[in-house]
């Protein structure tokens, strides 16, 4: 079976033989063997340009690919940062809240330690002669004073106790009204250290429940840095696929110009080969045409050398 393009002369007329070949046996069986590696060859760059487009598609795919994720990632961006501005700015109110609470302990303890303070003070007091107690030693010695015979010594001896009792009094009634006042004051204090514990205990509710919200918006936003994790791997991923499939696409490149440049050397060989096996014919062909006329005209000359010779002689015999 012939392949398409193959071309042969089977036989030309000539005057020499019935039939010519247009290329001899080996020049033939060269250009068939050269025709099938052309053919062969052409197959193999069908394969590979088909590969390379494969792999150029490829390459678009995968590029195309990355930039719609590439496109999911910025949105993600601004969540993060949308959070990461909540996130400063619970921080913030979270720092205030405690400063806050912080300065509402420092005074319920600086008033605590007042009230202990005022308690020892008390419990020092509690020594000392009270105004009544005084003023009921007073009274019976007053009574006994009226109501007893004594004698003058004893009486002076009463009389003088009677005065140190009364200036004892005069002093505890000075002092039972001083501390009246800080009583008053202390009760104050304890007003006042109720407020201040009852603000703290609220202002760490609030610094509990901010922190709580703020721990809340930084798990949202680790869970986005993952989520724009796996996507900025996807990316790398079809980057470096795409890479590797264009550097793939390249290598066939350029196997497919070396074997185009091969198949033309063997295009360009066969054509060489036809164009000399042609040429190699003509010359061949003219050979015989001169030869057929040089028969001719011998045998022109010889019948024209009979006829004058018949002339010049008479009858000739052949």
């Amino acid at each position: 079976m012939r392949r398409k393009g193959f071309r042969r002369v089977e036989a030309l007329p000539t005057p020499v033989a019935a039939r010519l070949r247009w290329l001899s046996e080996e020049q033939e069986q060269k250009d068939r063997d050269l025709r099938e590696e052309i053919h062969s060859a052409e197959q193999k760059l069908y394969n590979l340009k088909d590969r390379r487009g494969d792999l150029l598609a490829l390459a678009r795919r995968l590029g195309d690919e990355a930039l719609t994720l590439q496109d999911r990632r910025g949105p993600l961006y601004e969540e993060v940062e949308q959070y990461h501005q909540r996130y400063r700015d619970l921080g913030r109110r979270q720092a205030e809240v405690r400063a806050q609470r912080d300065k509402a302990r420092a005074r319920a303890e600086e008033l605590l330690s007042e009230l202990q303070r005022g308690r020892e003070r008390h419990r020092e007091s509690d020594s000392r002669p009270r105004p009544d107690r005084l003023s009921q030693e007073i009274a019976q010695l007053e009574r006994r004073q009226q109501t007893s015979v004594m004698t003058l010594k004893e009486e002076n001896a009463l009389i003088t106790r009677i005065r140190e009792l009364r200036g004892q009094l005069s002093q505890a009634e000075k002092a039972e009204a001083v501390w009246k006042m800080e009583d008053q004051s202390q009760q104050g204090a304890r007003d006042e250290l109720a407020r201040a514990r009852q603000l703290a205990d609220e202002l760490n509710g609030k610094f509990e429940e901010l922190r709580g919200e703020r721990q809340k918006v930084l798990d949202q936003v680790k869970g986005r840095l993952v989520e724009i994790g796996h996507l900025v791997g996807e990316i790398r991923a079809r980057g470096k696929a795409r890479s590797e499939a264009l550097q793939k696409a390249d290598a066939l490149g350029l196997e497919i110009r070396e074997l185009e440049r091969s198949v033309m050397g063997k295009i360009q060989d066969s054509r060489q080969l036809n164009q000399e096996a042609r040429r190699t014919l003509e010359d061949h062909n003219r050979a015989v045409r001169g030869a057929g006329h040089r028969e001719e005209e011998v045998r022109h000359r010889t019948a024209e050398d009979n006829l004058r010779t018949l002339f010049q002689k008479g009858k000739i015999e052949l």
